[in-house]
């Protein structure tokens, strides 16, 4: 199975590159690229600056339409992944937590949408997708309605809620994303934390 990694965000309120954050002697993206390997099969990135992944040794995608966010990026993974569904990530969620994507992956059954929600509501930037999104992507991408869950009523969706993670070490920071430098400076205050109790 494959999963998609989305670096071609912005990153206006971070002010850099969320994909090259540093924790240790790797950045986020080279941290959730060691985790995912353990889990899939074929990984791909999607990038609208090739050159800038490209010592990654992965497959790049750019976005189908440029300038459309997120959605026209899982669309540009998923016609590239040779896998039937691909798990779907953004680059600034670094707690990645392998528990959590299987518990995930374990509901796929028949849904070309497997999204968790939790008090925050639905979190599509950690979520599985079938290939039979495609269609419905390309139609929101040409009608200009670009918010990801938009083509979600055209699709078999299965939302997992927070009760269905809840018991799973990490369900909580498997799901969050860091916008911030404040929130990236907890994030390395935390690592260190956790590393002391080690």
């Amino acid at each position: 199975m494959t999963a998609i990694i989305l670096a071609g965000g912005k990153s206006l309120r971070m002010g850099y590159n969320k994909a090259f954050l540093k924790y240790g002697d790797k950045t986020f993206i080279e941290h959730q690229i060691a985790r995912l390997t353990k889990i899939f099969d074929e990984i791909i990135l999607s990038a609208n600056d090739a050159a800038a992944y490209a010592y990654l040794n992965l497959p790049i995608v750019s976005d189908v339409i440029s300038g459309k966010g997120p959605l026209s990026g899982i669309c540009a993974g998923l016609i590239r992944s040779t896998s039937s569904h691909a798990f779907v990530i953004a680059c600034d969620m670094p707690f990645l937590d392998e528990k959590v994507i299987l518990c995930l992956k374990d509901r796929i059954d028949s849904y070309d949408v497997v999204v968790p929600q939790t008090s925050r509501g639905l979190e599509p930037l950690h979520a599985f997708y079938s290939k039979n999104c495609i269609q419905p992507i390309r139609r929101c991408l040409d009608e200009g309605r670009l918010r990801i869950i938009d083509f979600f009523a055209d699709v078999k969706v299965r939302i997992v809620c927070e009760q269905e993670l809840n018991g799973l070490d990490g369900s909580t920071s498997s799901l969050t994303n860091l916008n911030t430098p404040e929130e990236y400076q907890k994030y390395l205050d935390r690592m260190m934390s956790d590393e002391k109790k080690l």
